[in-house]
């Protein structure tokens, strides 16, 4: 079977950007990646490794104790989930991710990641083991890193990056990225404006990333450049004010297929696989999966764009955004402060930050935006302390780059 355009719009529509009425209407979850080492080296510590400890064993020891439910699949290194649905499991470079279940509560998903990371630092810790919070490795360069999962999913997108450039594969095997996701609302159209508008300012104020390959590089954050080259149909900022879900369709459809014809033709755009009898919304699904915009939809929106910070600091992010998104009176300043999403912006925002003037001006009134926003959210979502940890790190963030 073939797929019609209006058959994926209604799939976009329906399923990406449809209204959610929760329970829990300021839900939030968080992917936290960190990136393992040898402490006596700095050299990467690899998922599976034959002559030396792996992080692989020394999480299966500790799922072991703790009474994780692990999963393996196809050979690759397994994954585990705690009983409360976080997930533990690897990217493709051997980075750890923790993926939080959805938390009703800003506090609650603060101080469930904080508790996790201080596990996995003290099992990692025995094994002589350290778990960087950093947006990119600041010590290997992509020759030291193999590729640890061979399912198709990531050989192909490893085939594929290759036969751009370099920047793909050291996204997939060397960059750490904090991401925060977050309830659609009953006005999807305003909450993916407002996040699009926000990311930028979500690079700049979490930049964590300038030092790659024991070098310094151009970028307060070098992560975010990596995902600015990796291939340009497939990132960035997505976002069309009167026709915000067919713009979405688009862009997924113009996008690069992960998969090369049969015809000579090489990789061509989704767009063109559509036509194909054998396609199938599978196929449509995965090609989804395969895109990497700064706020991507899925049943939450996914705000991709702040480096890995240290988890102490996890209240900053967190305040940041819900104060920010999920209070009323503030989305709607943020939006008015922020205008229309823009491209020249993010870049910016990921060369030189808080040190532009016009990012470091919105991060100033935006911050200020998002503790307000917290504190009208009141203590039973986040506890002041985590306000006040929050309005620290900005306080220092803002000085430490001011103008």
């Amino acid at each position: 079977m073939s797929l019609s355009e209006a058959q994926l719009l209604d799939d976009v529509r329906q399923r990406l950007f449809a209204p959610t009425r929760s329970p829990h209407p300021h839900a939030i979850g968080l992917e936290l990646e960190l990136i393992p080492v040898h402490r006596s080296t700095r050299t990467r510590a690899l998922a599976t490794n034959d002559s030396r400890t792996s992080t692989s064993q020394v999480l299966s020891q500790l799922g072991r104790r703790e009474r994780w439910n692990e999963q393996s699949i196809s050979g690759d290194p397994p994954s585990w989930t705690k009983r409360d649905g976080a997930r533990i499991s690897f990217e493709p470079g051997g980075q750890l991710e923790i993926s939080t279940a959805p938390h009703p509560t800003a506090s609650e998903v603060i101080d469930a990641t904080q508790s996790l990371v201080v596990t996995l630092r003290a099992a990692m810790s025995d094994a002589g083991i350290d778990l960087l919070a950093r947006g990119v490795d600041p010590y290997s360069d992509i020759n030291a890193v193999p590729l640890q999962l061979h399912r198709d999913r990531y050989t192909g997108m490893t085939r594929y990056f290759s036969s751009i450039g370099p920047s793909g594969v050291r996204m997939m095997r060397q960059t750490a990225a904090l991401q925060i996701n977050l309830e659609r609302g009953e006005d999807p159209k305003s909450r993916w404006r407002l996040l699009n508008a926000l990311a930028p300012i979500v690079v700049a104020l979490f930049a964590n990333s300038r030092e790659y390959a024991g070098t310094s590089t151009d970028w307060v954050s070098y992560r975010a450049q990596l995902w600015r080259t990796l291939d340009p149909s497939r990132t960035g900022i997505i976002f069309d004010e009167d026709h915000y879900v067919e713009r979405y369709l688009e862009f997924a459809l113009d996008a690069i297929a992960m998969r090369a014809r049969d015809d000579g033709l090489g990789y061509r755009p989704f767009r063109e696989w559509t036509r194909e009898p054998a396609i199938k919304m599978d196929d449509w699904l995965f090609h989804l999966s395969t895109l990497f915009p700064e706020v991507r939809p899925k049943e939450f929106f996914e705000l991709r764009s702040a480096d890995t910070i240290e988890p102490g600091a996890l209240a900053a992010p967190v305040v940041f955004v819900t104060g920010i998104v999920y209070d009323n009176e503030s989305s709607r300043r943020a939006t008015e402060l922020l205008g229309f999403p823009s491209a020249d912006v993010l870049d910016r925002a990921g060369r030189i930050g808080l040190r532009d003037p016009e990012i470091h001006r919105l991060a100033a009134e935006l911050t200020a935006q998002a503790l307000a926003g917290a504190r009208r959210l009141g203590s039973g979502y986040v506890r002041e302390s985590h306000v006040a940890e929050a309005q620290d790190y900005f306080a220092q963030a803002l000085a430490a780059n001011d103008i």
